[in-house]
């Protein structure tokens, strides 16, 4: 995983419900069991960080998702992306819940990009990340399709040109079909200034709350005052922006300590805290237990 955060193989969870067939060695699965398509025996009831990028189909059901500190209520049929090193939760779902997901290891999802044109990668990268959610409506058969003519190359025996020609037919999907449903830019036409204040708020967040968790730092990054940044996000969120930011933390606080092998003094040094025992302290704090107790679960 990215930024030196080694992460339980999370692949190898599903190791034994993949069989060969559905499989590029560990570079691409296909996933067809329930089961694994719920969550419940993949990521689980608590935040967790995962290390391949997925797209899950979903075929009938509901199901609601928070990534990455955003909550996405998944209706079939609708494709969810979740790229690897986001942090994932699952909130719920419904019995009926059915679909496929083809999952990507880091090395694989990242030769995707090789060759392309670095800006245009990068914004439909950043697109896939701030916008994973996509409702099929009419359009279920372009994924159903494209997810058989995938399995279709895992299955065949030819194995000489195997592996680019799935990178090709994954890359056209995502530079084709997908581009044209995501949107570009979180700045919306017509939204309210106090909408784009708390869009670039939440933003921010999202690229600091590792290494900052003051308001007055987030509102010198979008050139407001500390007081009218407070002001815009308990109107737009009814919330404030402590929490949110709180929020984030403890999040990345809880998949680190279930989902990498990192040490407690190297989560705490990773997140700028400037010891592990006020590290140790602010966890328990707002969660009721020591790191060591929360990781034991």
């Amino acid at each position: 995983m990215k930024n030196g955060i080694i992460s339980y193989k999370w692949r190898d969870r599903i190791d034994d419900i993949t069989p060969s067939n559905l499989r590029i060695g560990m570079d691409l699965l296909l996933i067809e069991d329930a089961n694994v398509i719920r969550a419940e025996r993949v990521i689980g009831e608590e935040p967790f960080k995962v290390d391949m990028s997925m797209a899950i189909i979903y075929d009938k059901g509901e199901a609601m998702f928070k990534i990455d500190m955003h909550k996405y209520g998944v209706k079939a049929p609708a494709v969810i992306i979740i790229m690897a090193g986001q942090t994932c939760e699952l909130l719920g779902f419904s019995k009926d819940l059915q679909g496929r997901a083809i999952a990507m290891s880091d090395t694989f999802s990242d030769s995707l990009f090789v060759g392309i044109e670095r800006g245009y990668a990068h914004r439909l990268y950043s697109s896939m990340i701030n916008n994973p959610l996509i409702n099929l409506d009419n359009d279920q058969n372009v994924f159903s399709e494209y997810y058989q003519l995938l399995r279709n190359i895992v299955q065949s025996p030819d194995s000489e040109f195997k592996i680019d020609a799935v990178r090709h037919l994954t890359l056209a999907m995502f530079y084709g079909y997908s581009h044209m449903k995501h949107d570009m830019s979180i700045y919306i036409e017509g939204t309210s200034r106090q909408d784009n204040i708390y869009a670039a708020f939440l933003q921010a967040v999202e690229k600091y709350y590792k290494k900052e968790r003051e308001v007055r730092f987030y509102a010198e990054k979008i050139c407001v005052t500390a007081k009218h940044l407070s002001q815009v996000v308990k109107e737009v969120s009814g919330r404030t922006a402590s929490d949110i930011i709180k929020d984030y933390l403890i999040t990345e606080i809880k998949a680190l300590l279930l989902s990498t092998n990192m040490t407690i003094q190297q989560i705490s040094d990773y997140l700028n805290f400037p010891s592990q025992s006020v590290f140790g302290k602010y966890f328990k704090r707002i969660t009721g237990k020591s790191p060591k107790e929360y990781r034991k679960m």
